[in-house]
C-alpha cells in the first residue's frame, strides 16, 4: 500500500535481475534485536521479529520481480508454532488481506512493498497501512524495496523501522532520492500530514 506520488509505470526492469536474499539472522543479532525492541510500547519477542524477517525476506524478491504487493496475516497455532497465511498477490501499489482465519491466532498482518519505483513514497508504510493494521487492532510488517522492515504497532498507533536498508532483499535498482529521507518512526499523526 504503498503510495504513488506520480501515476508513470516502467517497463519491467526486473526481468532477469538477480535479488539476492538475505542469511538467516545469528543468535547474537536476535539477541541485539531483544535488547532494542524491547520496552513498553513494543512486545514483540526475537523470535516473533526473526520470523517476520525471515518470512518478509523470501518473499521480498517475488514481490519485486513481479513489482507486485503480497500481504497476508502472521499467527500462531495451538502448539505455539508460528505459521503466515498464503501470500496473496496484490496490485503494484496495493494488496487486499481479506478477513484473518479463525483457526489461526492472529498477530499481525504482513505485506511487501513491491519493487523500486523513482516516484513513489514506498519506503516507509502508508497512511492506510497503518489505519488498517489499527482498525483490525493487530500490528503489521512491512517490507520496502530499499530492503527495510517495519513493525506498525496498532495500540500506539505508530509505525518503526526494525531495521534499515538491505535488512531484507532488496531491489537491485533501488537507490535513496529525495522521497528516501526516512526516519526511524512516524505515527499516525505524521503520515496524516505527510499523506494527504
Amino acid at each position: 500500500m504503498g503510495l504513488a506520488l506520480l501515476d508513470r509505470r516502467r517497463p519491467s526492469a526486473y526481468a532477469g535481475k538477480a535479488v539476492k536474499n538475505n542469511p538467516p539472522m545469528k543468535p547474537a543479532v536476535l539477541s541485539l534485536l531483544a535488547l532494542l525492541l524491547t520496552g513498553p510500547a513494543l512486545a514483540q519477542s526475537a523470535e516473533e521479529v526473526a520470523f517476520a524477517r525471515e518470512f518478509l525476506d523470501r518473499l521480498q524478491v517475488r514481490s519485486i520481480v513481479e513489482d507486485r504487493e503480497y500481504c497476508g496475516y502472521f499467527g500462531r497455532s495451538e502448539d505455539g508454532r508460528f505459521l503466515a497465511t498464503r501470500p496473496r498477490r496484490g496490485k503494484y501499489n496495493s494488496c487486499s488481506m481479506g478477513s484473518p482465519p479463525e483457526s489461526m491466532n492472529v498477530f499481525a498482518s504482513y505485506h511487501t512493498h513491491a519493487a523500486y519505483e523513482r516516484y513513489s513514497v514506498n519506503e516507509i508504510p502508508s497512511l492506510q497501512d497503518l489505519r488498517s493494521d489499527i482498525d483490525q487492532q493487530i500490528d503489521g510488517y512491512v517490507s520496502t524495496p530499499g530492503g527495510r522492515l517495519w513493525l506498525v504497532d496498532h495500540k500506539a498507533r505508530e509505525t518503526r523501522q526494525i531495521c534499515g536498508e538491505g535488512c531484507v532483499a532488496q531491489d537491485p535498482v533501488y537507490r535513496p532520492g529525495k522521497f528516501e529521507k526516512v526516519r526511524p518512526s512516524y505515527t499516525l499523526d505524521d503520515l496524516e500530514w505527510m499523506m494527504e
